[in-house]
């Protein structure tokens, strides 16, 4: 019991909750995510495209939290 109480838990955490909460807070271009994806895929093979969208979203983060590169920042997230 302990463990199947656990799983679900997990689950409902990890498969509901926080995509809920991310994704009206922080959304990425879904055409620069493809383009990332073929890209890194490209550079470093599997593990490049297993990287390739915390890269991307991370330079989204840091563009966000400097001034000069906000433009990029907007560009690179989905908002209109």
């Amino acid at each position: 019991l302990p463990a199947a109480l656990y799983f679900l838990i997990h689950v409902a955490e990890g498969e509901i909750i926080t995509p809920m909460l991310l994704a009206r807070r922080f959304t990425l271009n879904p055409v620069l995510v493809i383009i990332a994806l073929i890209f890194w895929f490209w550079m470093w093979g599997v593990p490049g495209a297993i990287l390739a969208v915390p890269m991307l979203a991370v330079t989204k983060i840091v563009c966000d939290g400097i001034r000069p590169l906000a433009a990029i920042g907007h560009f690179l997230s989905g908002d209109e």
